[in-house]
């Protein structure tokens, strides 16, 4: 007999012959003639309790989800206005002023013709008239009220650099304008 057998035995729940070996209850019964209670095994039922949690606060979590017009609307990131910010698509050889933007993607104006669902392009973000970045891939995930909205897809560090500056300073052009307003109330 190997050592393998050895501590197939050991280990193993089952007898050499492939009957099911008799429960091990000398330790159980060591415990409970010290006094000692042991803990049952979980049984089906608490396995299949139900539990319950309290409502999660969207602002912790980074994004929101709202009903707007009968439809639920998913948010991935904090999405900013830039002033000055616009799109070039070369496929499409004009330049859109863009709506808002984030992280993962952004929103620019145009009207027609309508852009598909799934569609991939790739644009030049422009602020003030001067390029900022060139040939972001990004996919189309909807077209409505004359807007188009899009995630950005496998962009560079570069590219992500740039996003993630535009980002930024559409934050802080926020924080001015909440000063402003503040400043104007009182």
């Amino acid at each position: 007999m190997g050592i393998l057998d050895s501590l197939g035995k050991i280990f193993s729940r089952s007898g050499k012959d492939g009957s099911p070996a008799a429960p091990d209850t000398a330790g159980s019964t060591a415990d409970v003639r010290m006094g000692r209670e042991t803990a049952s095994p979980p049984s089906a039922t608490s396995r299949n309790e139900t539990f319950h949690a309290d409502p999660v606060d969207d602002a912790a979590l980074g994004f929101s989800i709202t009903i707007k017009d009968g439809r639920i609307t998913k948010r991935k990131a904090f999405r900013v206005t830039v002033r000055g910010l616009a799109v070039f698509i070369p496929r499409l050889g004009k330049t859109y002023p863009v709506t808002d933007i984030s992280t993962s993607g952004l929103g620019f104006h145009f009207e027609k013709p309508r852009i598909k669902t799934g569609a991939k392009i790739k644009m030049d973000l422009l602020l003030d008239g001067g390029r900022v970045v060139e040939g972001i891939p990004c996919e189309v995930v909807r077209h409505e009220r004359g807007v188009v909205g899009c995630i950005f897809k496998d962009m560079d560090r570069k590219q992500e650099e740039a996003v993630d500056h535009l980002v930024l300073e559409g934050e802080k052009q926020l924080a001015a304008r909440r000063v402003a307003t503040r400043g104007t109330k009182n």
